[in-house]
């Protein structure tokens, strides 16, 4: 009898042990191991779980990780206003994390492509290559800002003009 009422006190102790962060944790880890990619509702579930974990814990590392894939999930949702709307928290909050420079230049692909405001884009652009440099994407951001507002005809004709120039 001893050894049940033993046993029974470190079953407790174990479940007591497990804190709200890591079952946060563990909840995000098994909604991500489901194919969400087909279910709105999926979506929204993991998404909502990013956005509470990163409020509830600003100073873990995931936190601006969380905060990219749920402007990312926003996105495929047509929640283009969330998504700037995290993308900014990314930027702001957590300016020296590696996800930043990521945030700031999906924020120009957001407004560009989702939200059609040129010149937002051109100045989350513009931001990016002042800040980044020489970030792998810093080249992509050019050619985005060369390209703004014109169609996949004129670029195509642009550069087929420029190939036969050389």
């Amino acid at each position: 009898m001893k050894k049940i009422g033993f046993g029974l006190a470190m079953l407790v102790l174990f479940a007591a042990c497990s804190s709200p962060k890591e079952k946060a944790l563990k909840e995000i880890k098994s909604l991500e191991q489901n194919d969400s990619a087909f279910s709105e509702t999926l979506m929204s579930d993991i998404k909502a779980k990013y956005i509470a974990f990163a409020s509830e814990y600003p100073d873990d590392e995931a936190s601006p990780m969380f905060l990219l894939k749920a402007s990312q999930q926003a996105i495929v949702l047509n929640q283009p206003q969330e998504a700037i709307e995290l993308l900014g928290q990314v930027i702001e909050k957590y300016s020296k994390s590696t996800f930043a420079e990521e945030a700031l230049f999906l924020k120009g692909l957001t407004y560009e492509n989702n939200l059609n405001d040129l010149a937002k884009a051109k100045e989350s652009y513009e931001m990016f290559l002042k800040n980044y440099p020489k970030a792998e994407l810093a080249d992509e951001a050019k050619i985005a800002i060369a390209n703004l507002g014109k169609s996949p005809e004129q670029i195509i004709e642009e550069a087929n003009g420029k190939g036969e120039e050389e």
